[in-house]
């Protein structure tokens, strides 16, 4: 059993590289709980280098299509005999027990996520079936598309055409999972496709003013400072 994390970066070189350590520590985490798992970075700048600083597998493509990008970083996982894929962002950090213990079947989703800017952070709650992600998709569910679920020539909206194409096969078994509500975080930058102010109205439950201090009582102090110098 083995998980890739499929991760289109762009840019934001900081940032990504504080995200990167961060997915390196889950890695390492599920080493240690006995799953093997790997992350696969889809890129054409300085973002390549320092996923294989990290040791990282990477997929070199341009920008013009993040839908694109995310189907070459799925196929390769695919290739690569990922029992579970993980599409998840370059400025996005996951706990590595909303992983534990692996399902059976189904996909897993997270209904709560942290929308972060440097002196805010609202804390959502997504209800609906499908959830915030990160998405946790079984290679059954996926291979069928060739590993390639989504749109290639889509800029936004690529859990949606992912769903999608995976739904056109079989309907999906979604299993929400929630750790605690910092559990999924996604760090804003401008411009980004959901304005903080959007899903902080749609979906918000809560708000802090000083998001550091949350997040490090859920994840390393010291990679929550260097974040924080990522966003400013």
């Amino acid at each position: 059993m083995s998980i890739w994390f499929v991760t289109p970066a762009w840019r934001r070189y900081a940032l990504s590289a504080v995200c990167f350590e961060q997915r390196r520590q889950v890695i390492l985490a599920l080493g240690a709980a006995g799953v093997e798992a790997n992350c696969v970075v889809v890129a054409d700048d300085e973002n390549l280098a320092i996923a294989r600083r990290y040791g990282f597998a990477t997929v070199k493509r341009d920008n013009a299509w993040l839908g694109r990008k995310f189907n070459d970083g799925i196929e390769y996982a695919g290739k690569a005999g990922a029992t579970w894929v993980v599409p998840i962002g370059s400025d996005s950090w996951i706990d590595p027990a909303y992983f534990l213990p692996l399902p059976e079947s189904g996909t897993r989703t997270s209904p709560a996520y942290c929308v972060v800017e440097e002196r805010r952070m609202a804390v959502l709650e997504v209800r609906d079936a499908k959830g915030a992600g990160p998405y946790m998709f079984h290679r059954d569910q996926l291979e069928p598309s060739g590993f390639r679920p989504a749109k290639d020539e889509l800029a936004r909206h690529i859990d949606q055409s992912t769903v999608r194409g995976i739904s056109r096969v079989a309907p999906i078994d979604w299993q929400p999972r929630i750790v605690h509500p910092y559990q999924y975080v996604g760090f804003r930058g401008r411009p980004h496709l959901s304005s903080y102010g959007f899903l902080a109205g749609h979906w918000g439950v809560a708000e802090h003013r000083d998001p550091w201090k949350a997040l490090a009582r859920h994840f390393s102090p010291a990679l929550v400072q260097l974040a924080r110098a990522a966003i400013r």
